[in-house]
């Protein structure tokens, strides 16, 4: 089918969305903007790879995007924590997870292997991340309206997707070794996570350019927003 083959296009939505209303985002969404940016550039590579060279491999680009977008997608996440979590503390989480990167590099897994390892440790720093920023959002209950509000969209999207990225990477070994058919179905439920987790991240984009949803604002429309 068309939808399975070109899944990646999805991506598209956040740049589309994110840059229609890059002047409105918040600092915090901005870093998330620049996540999805890496995201594009990094799936354009991959294309590329793929099409035009005899490249069988390009699993030392996904160790660099592992690398890259969890620092831009953490730092969405300490801006977002502002008051709630140390700013220390998170800047030392994503200080350890790049060490932790390089050490895997240089002494378990080559750039050549599926990156597992830290594909499986960034999933799960996210999903916690996820849960405490729902635990925050729930205990201060400034946003009136969930629905409005890009931070729900933008959290929910994170927490279906690397919670289920996360046990993808760490069963990866065992999913090769099992059937074709059902890595072919595995795959296929990934490819719907992976559309889906882009128009959630579209979506709290188009949100932020409406209404100011900060975890640490009440939600209220933007005055442009009003004056239409």
């Amino acid at each position: 089918m068309l939808f399975w083959k070109h899944t990646w296009l999805f991506i598209f939505l956040p740049l589309i969305s994110g840059t229609i209303f890059y002047t409105k985002l918040s600092t915090s969404h901005r870093y998330l903007y620049l996540f999805t940016v890496i995201g594009v550039i990094s799936e354009l590579i991959s294309q590329y790879l793929r099409i035009f060279t005899d490249t069988k491999n390009n699993m030392p680009l996904g160790h660099i995007y592992i690398s890259i977008s969890f620092i831009f997608i953490a730092i969405f996440y300490l801006h977002e924590f502002k008051g709630y979590i140390k700013n220390r503390l998170i800047v030392t989480i994503i200080i350890l997870f790049e060490i932790l990167s390089i050490i895997n590099i240089i002494f378990f897994q080559s750039y050549y292997d599926y990156p597992s390892t830290t594909g499986a440790t960034s999933a799960l720093i996210l999903v916690v991340f996820a849960i405490l920023m729902f635990s925050k959002i729930m205990s201060e209950g400034k946003i009136k309206t969930l629905s409005q509000a890009s931070l729900i969209w933008i959290n929910t999207a994170v927490l279906f997707y690397y919670a289920g990225n996360f046990f993808f990477y760490i069963l990866f070994n065992l999913i090769l070794n099992y059937s074709t058919g059902f890595i072919s179905k595995t795959i296929n439920f990934f490819k719907i996570l992976y559309a889906l987790f882009y128009f959630l991240l579209a979506t709290g984009f188009w949100k932020a350019g409406r209404w100011q949803t900060t975890s640490n604002d009440i939600l209220l429309p933007r005055s442009d927003s009003l004056q239409k």
